[in-house]
């Protein structure tokens, strides 16, 4: 099974510190040789070979820098239609999207006068219903995100209780035929969490785990308690959510938070299958624990061996 990483958005900043440190490098070497010059026609000598590198070093310098601001702004440019186009698309999509809504619970309210497969049909509708809601959400959230509107409300809540509550959204999240387990090592009794957003990383966790998986869909989640990192530091507890899906290179782990960053698998049934989503479900997890001071990591051994991802945060 291969997968191909298809990133939408170039890796600026191992390019921008490349072109920062041959910047500095060839301000050394120009400043270097006109201190030479300097010296040389103070002795009444014209060093014509060291003026020609000097003034090639300050076109050089000032070239790059032309060079550098044009690709700058491009990428500006590029940033501010993405951050347009979240926000126009996920107003455009709330208003008819709350009318489907309104029209399912009104037909749902009437049940009764449904055959079982209307009622089956109808359910599956309302699924993918919440799917597309949950999409749009995304785009909504990502727009606040880029416009830092997004707002964090902290508050202590019962992590086991909190989840339990949930699980039924979780099961609907995943389909009828996904298997998703809980197991509990220590769960702590309070953490500090924004529960909306804390619902938001779980949500997209699990559904790239459907979205990834290799025919029915197997979840795990885990809560635990983990020890402190060092003597004077504090105990931690940790969510991990472990699927049994495709998996990914883990050569491949500093690309999964970045927005718009997309996978292409090729499968032996499909030569090119394209996973489906908006590629910012990891970006605004990852964004979203960083507000909240958690930490978001994934981790795979290879392709076709899984993902493994865990948000954790400091205990009191």
């Amino acid at each position: 099974m291969k997968l191909e990483k298809v990133v939408t958005r170039p890796r600026k900043g191992r390019w921008i510190f490349l072109f920062i440190l041959g910047l500095a490098v060839a301000g050394v070497m120009a400043t270097s040789y006109n201190f030479e010059v300097i010296r040389q026609v103070s002795l009444n000598e014209v060093p014509w070979t060291k003026i020609t590198f000097g003034t090639f070093g300050f076109i050089a310098i000032i070239v790059s820098l032309i060079l550098f601001f044009m690709r700058l702004l491009n990428e500006m440019k590029i940033s501010q239609i993405q951050a347009d186009f979240l926000d126009r698309i996920s107003h455009e999509l709330r208003t008819p999207l709350s009318t489907l809504t309104l029209v399912s619970d009104l037909l749902k309210g009437n049940s009764e006068v449904l055959s079982e497969e209307q009622k089956r049909l109808w359910n599956s509708h309302d699924l993918e219903l919440t799917r597309l809601k949950t999409d749009v959400e995304l785009l909504l959230q990502a727009a606040r995100l880029r416009e830092a509107r997004l707002k964090v409300n902290m508050e202590e809540v019962d992590l086991m209780a909190w989840v339990k509550e949930r699980w039924p959204s979780f099961l609907q999240l995943l389909g009828p035929n996904a298997l998703l387990s809980l197991s509990v090592s220590s769960a702590p009794q309070k953490v500090l969490i924004d529960s909306s957003l804390f619902e938001l990383i779980l949500r997209n966790l699990l559904d790239n785990a459907r979205k990834f998986s290799l025919g029915q869909p197997v979840v795990e989640m885990k809560i635990s308690i983990l020890p402190a990192p060092a003597f004077w530091g504090k105990k931690r507890w940790q969510v991990m959510v472990k699927d049994h899906g495709l998996g990914f290179s883990p050569s491949q782990e500093e690309e999964l938070f970045r927005r718009f960053s997309r996978l292409e698998v090729a499968t032996p049934e499909l030569q090119t299958q394209s996973i489906p989503g908006t590629g910012l479900g990891l970006y605004l997890s990852a964004s979203a624990s960083k507000a909240m001071n958690l930490t978001l990591s994934g981790q795979s051994l290879g392709e076709g061996t899984g993902a493994e991802f865990k948000i954790v945060g400091h205990l009191k």
